[in-house]
């Protein structure tokens, strides 16, 4: 079971409603919708996520989630063996028959949790013309009730049944999986939400939930470049049913500014102001794209526009920092973030910002501080929980202290990310610095379990080997340093030790010492061989995916290196130095625009990055760009 608001102690639990096998989905999608809008004058309102036990003849046949009406009895069964949220006083259930031929119903019961007295219940007709309005009309009377409301769930009220079968699906997939860690399937979700926008083009919900989906990719640590192309297509689609939607443009744009597209981003901005002026989101993304094309006057001139048109909205105080930092005013940029913090102490993005900063500047006031409000915060975002780590980590001195302050930050996004993989890989660090090894390799093994494919996953082996076996993480370290400044001529022997070293102990950071190595001595065939058998190991080692985008490019493969770089943007986020591989990838591709484009976003964040000019530079000079392919292997030789 899983809290929905981290802020309201859960006191009502929501089982998916039970539907026929033919709607299996709508039962979980209904009880997502109360679960994220419902409120009780008790508290909040938690979902039950269930899976139902397989047969004993089919112990390896397919489970899912249970969608049930469940009795009182069997509540008290369920809530016996099974970890629910504390303090839960009522449960509500009940069946749903969709009115698929034109009259389905709704049945719901609401009873205590703890002896199975019935508090409420209802049973109501729901027609397909007005499928939305009669479900509303259903739980509103239950609600009244339980003396709570339903706040955002009355905006499926104008939804005929069509559309809100498919905004029901999306719900399902848009719902967290405990089994994937992240979303059943956010890209089925929009798709779901597309078609009843085109069902109901001017209902609000499906446009607001499928731009808020579509935001939230958007700005995610990590961004999978096939689902943002997926993801853009969706809202492209969704905008020819709804072309006034000033929701669906802010999100394609802060899409196109994540897959590099920042003109277009610009050009879908300026027909946003055009419909609204006074909205503030789109002045901050047209403020993001003009900096991502190095345009900072006219970054900062659209932002003063949009002060003054929105009466100082915080998405703009914080656009205004990355600006300034951009131009080097470091101490310009913290004052935005500090203006935004001082109105809202645990605004996420410009608390992270603001770590950031403090990281850049080595400013070990500000770190303690923001780590200290962190601390003190039990119930702020999860991204204010997991910015104060390396702050962290970089601000104290190593010990005890200082791991017990980083396992409380782990622990506060754990309790509501359960599975979240950079802070189940920080937690078994910091528990081994507590001496708690058990903990630590079990934190590990969760980490393997649920994220393989993650950069966490991959950093995490290598933490596995340093608790299992010491003096072998100790030699792989050594043999990695040595193949990346070993002199040409000692390369031979250092390829032949990390080959050794990564066979005995199944290590990716053994082949990936073996793919340097090999590399530098321009050995292009066993380096990528070397790689690949990393990456079979470690699909989430963004060393690895770097080395491997240098190789190709020194073979002459520049669509291939494009994919291996864009792979780890998804992976590690757009760091500069993975943005200057897939600048030099776009370059060697004979994309140009996009090339110059990624460079002078490298340069808003690094502005001293030496490497990045001279790509710049060069750009302009060779259009057939072979310098791409051939500049790492010149490099390290």
């Amino acid at each position: 079971m899983f809290p929905p608001h981290p802020m309201v102690p859960p006191h009502t639990v929501v089982i998916p409603f039970s539907v026929p096998s033919e709607g299996r989905g709508l039962g979980i999608g209904l009880a997502a919708l109360v679960h994220a809008f419902a409120r009780t004058a008790a508290g909040g309102v938690a979902l039950a996520q269930l899976q139902a036990r397989r047969p004993d003849d089919l112990p390896d046949g397919p489970s899912g989630p249970v969608e049930a009406f469940l009795s009182p009895a069997a509540w008290k069964e369920v809530a016996g063996r099974v970890d629910g949220p504390a303090g839960v006083g009522m449960v509500v259930t009940g069946a749903f028959e969709p009115p698929v031929d034109g009259e389905g119903t709704i049945q719901l019961l609401a009873f205590d949790a703890r002896d199975g007295r019935t508090c409420a219940k209802m049973d109501a007709p729901v027609d397909g013309e007005h499928a939305g309005a009669r479900l509303v009309d259903a739980f509103e009377q239950l609600w009244v009730s339980l003396g709570g409301e339903l706040g955002g769930l009355q905006s499926i009220r104008e939804l005929g049944w069509d559309a809100l079968e498919s905004v029901l699906r999306a719900e399902r997939c848009a719902l967290h999986d405990p089994s994937r860690g992240g979303p059943y399937d956010r890209l089925a979700a929009m798709l779901h939400l597309g078609r009843a926008i085109g069902d109901a083009p001017g209902a609000r919900h499906p446009v607001e939930r499928l731009s808020a989906i579509a935001l939230e990719i958007a700005s995610g640590q990590t961004l999978d470049p096939k689902l943002a192309a997926a993801s853009v297509r969706a809202l492209e689609g969704a905008l020819t049913d709804s072309s006034n939607s000033v929701e669906l443009l802010e999100a394609l744009a802060a899409l196109m500014l994540r897959v590099g597209q920042p003109r277009e981003a610009e050009r879908r901005m300026n027909m946003a102001i055009a419909t609204a002026p006074t909205r503030a989101r789109p002045y901050a993304i047209l403020g993001q794209a003009l900096r991502a094309q190095g345009n900072l006057d006219g970054a900062l001139a659209v932002l003063q526009a949009g002060r003054a048109a929105s009466k100082g909205d915080p998405l703009l105080s914080i656009e205004q920092g990355m600006v300034l930092a951009a131009r080097g005013d470091l101490e310009g940029a913290g004052a935005a973030w500090r203006e935004v913090l001082a109105r809202d102490p645990y605004n996420p993005a410009a608390f992270a910002r603001l770590a950031a900063l403090a990281l850049q500047s080595h400013d070990v006031g500000t770190a303690q501080a923001l780590v200290d409000a962190a601390l003190a915060a039990r119930d702020a975002h999860p991204d204010v929980f997991r910015s104060a780590v390396p702050l962290a980590l970089s601000s104290e001195t190593e010990g005890l202290a200082r791991a017990s302050r980083i396992k409380r930050l782990c622990e506060r996004v754990l309790d509501r990310l359960p599975n979240d993989a950079p802070s189940l890989l920080n937690m078994a660090q910091a528990l081994l610095a507590l001496g708690q090894r058990v903990d630590a390799r079990t934190r590990l093994d969760q980490l393997e379990r649920v994220a393989p494919k993650s950069a966490a996953a991959a950093d995490g082996q290598v933490q596995r080997l340093a608790i299992d076996d010491p003096r072998a993480h100790t030699e792989l370290q050594s043999v990695l340093r040595a193949a990346q400044e070993a002199p040409v001529v000692n390369l031979a022997d250092v390829a032949a030790r990390a080959r050794r070293l990564a066979m005995a102990h199944n290590a990716w950071h053994g082949w990936l010492a073996v793919a340097v190595a090999e590399r530098r001595r321009s050995r292009l065939i066993p380096a990528r061989s070397a790689l690949e058998a990393a990456l079979e190991l470690a699909p989430g080692a963004t060393l690895a995916r770097l080395e491997m985008a240098r190789v190709l490019l020194a073979q002459g493969n520049p669509n291939e290196a494009l994919l291996q770089a864009e792979s780890a943007v998804a992976l590690e986020g757009p760091s500069p130095p993975v943005l200057s591989v897939l600048a030099r990838s776009l370059a060697a591709a004979g994309r140009s625009s996009e090339a110059r484009e990624m460079g002078l976003r490298v340069l808003s964040m690094k502005p001293d990055d030496r490497e990045v000019r001279d790509m710049l530079q060069k750009l302009q000079q060779k259009p057939r760009f072979a310098w791409a392919r051939n500049l790492w292997a010149r490099r390290q030789t």
